[in-house]
């Protein structure tokens, strides 16, 4: 049974962002923004604050985080605990909201579902500088997350930084012709039982349930928005990166892909990442994904252009690991 709160952990912020207004899918602009307070921040009134955002994955948002789960301890109760302990230093901690129609755009800017790069880097982090106490420099503002949040922190990483001077990725999406392709086929198999793949998004729309399956054919549609996005293409808006006669690659669209690959990205990026004050990279050793590979692959890439990073695995999957949150942390504060 949860207990009674002891004070106010978040301080909850709108936002309207101007970076989704284009959006076509028909996704809100305006979006809450949880972010977590130290006690620090009203006892010291006239103290900043250093802030990390945290990035959820697909079908995801950050709000899911806050919830209370049995048990598990509280995000907020860890914060709390950790800073009173001395093994955090006080920061805030924000809670974007990436989630789309289709379940998220992997913190990409696309014609079809919205400028998310630039909604994280440019309106969340302004509303948060402009509301609340922080630090308002690049080296004391960090972006963290697992699975597609983690590709979204690497990305705004390599992209833009001039806004985060710290990463963190728990198994980011990586090495895409390993960890994507099985997906693939999933996708393939469940949308040939429709007569167009706009009937299938529909559907699962409406479902009360889903099967893995369904959920793996939804997750590479919402990825292909933002990796592929086709403002053309009646119902989905992207290219599919397959034959929908025989479910075999089609070249073009699987290379816009592997563009959007952090293995491909880093190298061509690597004079930004060099500027980071941390990058550091997580997996499970038995990741379903094999995002372990994914960032094995990625550090090799990144050893190779001289970027500085620590890699790090743990025993584990996918799913069910939400503490390497707290690693993350502990990892950025060490640099801030």
């Amino acid at each position: 049974m949860p207990a009674a709160p002891s004070r106010a952990y978040y301080r909850q912020l709108v936002v309207d962002s101007p970076s989704l207004q284009a959006n076509l899918l028909g996704d809100p602009t305006r979006r809450l923004l949880p972010v977590y307070v130290p006690p620090q921040y009203e006892a010291e009134p006239e103290r900043r604050f250093p802030v990390v955002f945290y990035l959820a994955g697909y079908a995801g948002w950050g709000g899911q985080k806050l919830g209370e789960k049995s048990w598990e301890e509280p995000i907020h109760l860890a914060l709390d605990r950790l800073i009173g302990a001395g093994n955090l230093p006080p920061l805030l901690v924000a809670f974007p909201d990436g989630f789309t129609k289709l379940g998220g755009a992997q913190y990409r800017n696309s014609p079809v579902c919205g400028n998310y790069l630039d909604y994280l880097c440019n309106d969340l982090v302004a509303a948060v500088d402009r509301e609340l106490r922080t630090l308002a420099h690049r080296d004391a503002r960090g972006v963290m997350g697992k699975s597609s949040g983690g590709y979204g922190a690497l990305l705004a990483g390599a992209e833009r930084p001039d806004v985060f001077g710290h990463v963190c990725s728990t198994a980011g999406d990586s090495a895409f012709d390993l960890s994507y392709r099985l997906d693939l086929g999933k996708c393939f198999q469940v949308l040939r039982r429709y007569p167009q793949p706009a009937d299938f998004v529909e559907q699962f729309i409406a479902k009360a349930s889903r099967s893995a399956q369904e959920f793996s054919a939804m997750m590479v549609i919402a990825y292909a928005q933002a990796y592929s996005p086709n403002p053309a293409v009646p119902g989905i808006l992207c290219d599919l990166p397959f034959d929908m006669e025989t479910g075999d690659l089609r070249s073009d669209v699987w290379q816009r892909w592997l563009d959007c690959d952090p293995v491909r990205f880093a190298p061509r990026r690597a004079e930004a990442l060099k500027s980071l004050k941390t990058l550091y990279l997580d997996a499970g050793t038995s990741d379903e994904w094999c995002l372990d590979i994914g960032h094995r692959i990625l550090a090799r890439q990144l050893q190779q252009a001289g970027v500085p990073h620590q890699l790090e695995e743990f025993e584990g999957g996918h799913m069910g690991n939400d503490q390497r949150i707290l690693v993350s942390l502990q990892r950025i504060a060490a640099n801030l």
